[in-house]
């Protein structure tokens, strides 16, 4: 395995142990640590579309609590990361939220 894999492999598995431990410790939900482990595996072993990671710092970069960050954060919950259309489409409605935001 050559060093550029293998330090993936361990970023992967590193991401991934600690998402479950948040998990364990009652800093995520369920749900939040579901949606995690699937984007981890969605932007690392299928390569996905990196549009989604622009799409989360832009939100984490306005987050303020508000009602419609509740709002961004039930739609991503809900992205099926194994279904194209799903995400192409929550992902436009989580860009329209931001843009409404400000």
């Amino acid at each position: 395995m050559d060093l550029y894999k293998e330090k993936i492999k361990k970023l992967y598995d590193e991401t991934a142990s600690l998402i479950v431990r948040l998990s364990f410790e009652g800093k995520l939900s369920s749900e939040e640590m579901r949606f995690l482990l699937n984007l981890l595996d969605f932007v690392i072993l299928k390569r996905g579309n990196f549009e989604i990671v622009s799409t989360l710092k832009k939100w984490i970069s306005k987050y303020d609590g508000s009602e419609t960050d509740e709002i961004i954060k039930a739609t991503l919950l809900a992205v099926d990361f194994n279904n194209s259309d799903s995400i192409r489409f929550n992902m436009e409605l989580i860009r329209e939220l931001l843009e409404v935001k400000g």
